[in-house]
């Protein structure tokens, strides 16, 4: 009798063990890989779950709602969009459990034939490269610099600076402004992969990102063709006098803080003769992106394959070299 409790209760042990087990290994996915789940710096709901159907004829689809909202407009909720009729001939509703990076959460119920305001949304195919664009490396599709609530959105700043090789130094120059003055400041990047994997990188302030993990947007933000500010251009690497004695407009903007405008393309269209000499002010940087400020006009640049930063003041001259 003794023999029959300890074996009974060795096996109640050992079921109780691999419940545990199996309860450990569902909090916590493997390391090297991305949960799909994961919060992502940016605005909008992010859809976490969505389900089409009824009763208990339910579908899982969350990969299709999540490409059909990342963008703005509206979307109908059918069977076409929805992939599908999983309860045929019953009234269908679309159910999405969505959060945003701030932590809250939201449930949206959407019947059979209604629409859905696509812009409150989280976009997730924000970072999805094209025109000029290749690799297929990580795909910036948001990115914030600041710290705590003071920050600013860098997405199309940190697009073009990781558009290539090398090392991209986190600072209030490369991020265009200070958002967050006398604070110790992080860059947020949230990032995905071409096979919708997602990624979260956070770099301190100081610190330095490897370019060559992220995708190359080309000529990110504008198309290009030959011609001045354009690959094949003056002042751009590979046009005229594009060699290694020349100088090269890496990248420029122009503004304070968060209201810039990129001049690269201005400022590739005034080199003349390896040489750049302008007036910082609205009308030879194509406008004003910060009304009533004092603004500053950063360049990157390189001369004799040397990469360098000139910053000057609204009001003063460039001159490079």
């Amino acid at each position: 009798m003794r023999r029959g409790w300890l074996a009974l209760s060795i096996f109640l042990l050992a079921i109780i063990g691999l419940v545990f087990a199996g309860t450990a290994a569902a909090q916590y996915p493997p390391q090297g890989q991305y949960n799909d789940n994961s919060v992502l710096y940016g605005p909008g709901w992010q859809v976490i779950k969505a389900e089409w159907g009824s009763g208990n004829r339910w579908a899982d689809v969350t990969y299709q709602v999540r490409i059909l909202l990342s963008g703005n407009g509206q979307v109908k909720v059918n069977n076409a969009n929805m992939g599908g009729d999983p309860a045929v001939g019953a009234d269908k509703t679309l159910r999405i459990q969505a959060r945003n990076f701030q932590g809250q959460h939201r449930q949206f119920t959407y019947k059979e034939g209604s629409f859905i305001d696509a812009s409150q949304f989280y976009n997730y195919g924000g970072g999805i490269g094209g025109g000029g664009g290749s690799g297929t490396g990580w795909q910036v599709m948001w990115a914030e610099w600041g710290s705590g609530n003071r920050r600013a959105n860098v997405t199309d700043r940190v697009r073009a600076l990781l558009s290539g090789n090398g090392q991209v130094k986190v600072n209030n120059t490369n991020m265009g402004g200070d958002p967050a003055v006398g604070a110790d400041k992080t860059l947020w990047i949230s990032a995905r992969d071409t096979r919708g994997q997602t990624r979260q990188f956070t770099y301190k302030e100081g610190s330095s990102i490897d370019a060559s993990q992220f995708y190359n947007y080309g000529n990110y933000p504008g198309p290009g063709g030959p011609g001045p500010g354009y690959p094949g251009g003056p002042g751009y690497p590979g046009g005229p006098g594009g060699g290694n004695g020349s100088l090269q407009i890496v990248r420029a903007y122009y503004g304070l803080n968060n209201r810039t405008n990129d001049v690269t393309q201005r400022l590739r269209g005034m080199v003349q003769g390896n040489y750049l000499d302008v007036q910082v002010n609205n009308n030879n940087l194509g406008g004003d992106p910060a009304p009533g400020a004092d603004k500053v006009l950063t360049v990157i640049y390189r001369v004799n394959g040397r990469e360098q930063t000139a910053t000057v003041k609204e009001g003063n001259r460039l001159r490079i070299p």
